[in-house]
């Protein structure tokens, strides 16, 4: 049976020699989560819905507060203005990132994470 360290590996080897940026396959973000012991496939090898979800919650989330911090609240935007806005941009984020990793995936002909043994 395969590990998921082994698989992590193989897929890392084949992200590089496929030409695509490090920082493209194996963002801070990922390694830190990765550190925190949670398994994580790079986000060329999931699915688009759970890219896409991911990506949208993580930026809705971020740049909402951090909107709110700077600009928002001094303006006393309603919480409902906020969340809106936050949600459109997340989803929109979101929906480019999940794109971006497919088509970057089907460009390079990267394997499926289950083809890795």
């Amino acid at each position: 049976m395969v590990t998921f360290e082994r698989r992590l590996q193989l897929a890392h080897e084949e992200l590089q020699q496929s030409g695509i940026w490090k920082s493209n396959y194996k963002p801070v973000p990922l390694t830190l989560i990765r550190r925190m012991g949670i398994q994580i496939k790079p986000p060329h090898y999931r699915k688009f819905l759970v890219n896409f979800l991911s990506y949208a919650v993580i930026v809705a989330t971020a740049w909402g507060s951090l909107m709110w911090l700077l600009v928002w609240r001094s303006v006393q935007l309603e919480f409902y203005s906020v969340f809106v806005i936050s949600a459109c941009v997340g989803l929109l984020f979101g929906f480019t990132m999940a794109i971006y990793y497919r088509f970057s995936a089907q460009y390079h002909h990267l394997s499926n994470w289950q083809d890795f043994k």
